[in-house]
């Protein structure tokens, strides 16, 4: 059997750099639970993104802000029609904080996972993706979402199944569980119809399938010119 290993590899500077990355998220999640204030959070947010992630360049800059635009658009939809509600907002019911969040989820995942750049089927992950988004747009009630979305990304994985897009896939699910259990769990945003445990389960779908299509989308556009930094340089 074929062992996956995502990390194999790794030199001890690059492993000190994955250590850094998970504090840099369970400091987020601490951050968005128990710092009182939306706007105390965002500040001290992004002294601790800076303090992780320490090189930035201007394309991840860029990349990062899109995605904040794509999910405070794709939040403001689902506020509407009622998927969940936040607690506290500030601009457009949603808390100032939330308006960075993608974006950093993003970068760090592909930072904690990275590999090489898949550079193949790139016209499916753009049809796979469009495909995917659908039932989040279009769908309310939570039983039918998950339905339709589990299909959706059981489709994607069918196409899409080497070791990286399943770590991309697995991480960001892991990292979905932290961030929405704390949120709501400390009263930072709610789900309707109170489910078990607070949060939906089609919650593990979409971010799986963010951090399938962060691989097969974002992460080509980042490298090739050279941008992402810290990429691990051992198994690919």
């Amino acid at each position: 059997m074929t062992r996956i290993a995502l990390f194999d590899r790794l030199t001890e500077r690059e492993w000190r750099e994955k250590v850094v990355l998970l504090l840099q998220l369970l400091a987020t999640a601490a951050i968005l639970g128990w710092v009182p204030d939306n706007r105390a959070k965002l500040a001290v947010m992004l002294v601790i993104w800076a303090a992780g992630f320490r090189r930035v360049s201007l394309a991840e800059i860029i990349m990062m802000g899109l995605v904040n635009l794509l999910f405070v658009g794709m939040n403001t939809a689902a506020l509407a029609r009622g998927t969940f509600r936040f607690d506290h907002p500030d601009l457009f019911v949603i808390p100032i904080y939330e308006f960075a969040m993608w974006g950093f989820y993003t970068l760090h995942a592909l930072r904690m996972i990275g590999g090489s750049p898949p550079r193949d089927k790139r016209i499916a992950a753009v049809i796979l993706a469009g495909i995917f988004a659908v039932p989040f747009a279009t769908i309310g009630d939570p039983l039918h979402l998950l339905l339709a979305s589990s299909v959706a990304l059981a489709a994607c994985l069918i196409v899409f199944h080497d070791a990286m897009d399943w770590g991309h896939a697995v991480y960001m699910a892991a990292l979905g569980v932290l961030i929405e259990y704390i949120g709501v769990w400390t009263g930072q945003w709610h789900y309707p119809g109170q489910p078990y445990g607070g949060v939906p389960l089609w919650f593990v779908t979409m971010w799986a399938g963010v951090g399938l299509f962060a691989r097969r989308l974002i992460l080509p556009l980042l490298c090739s010119g050279g941008q992402i930094s810290a990429m691990p340089q051992g198994k690919r």
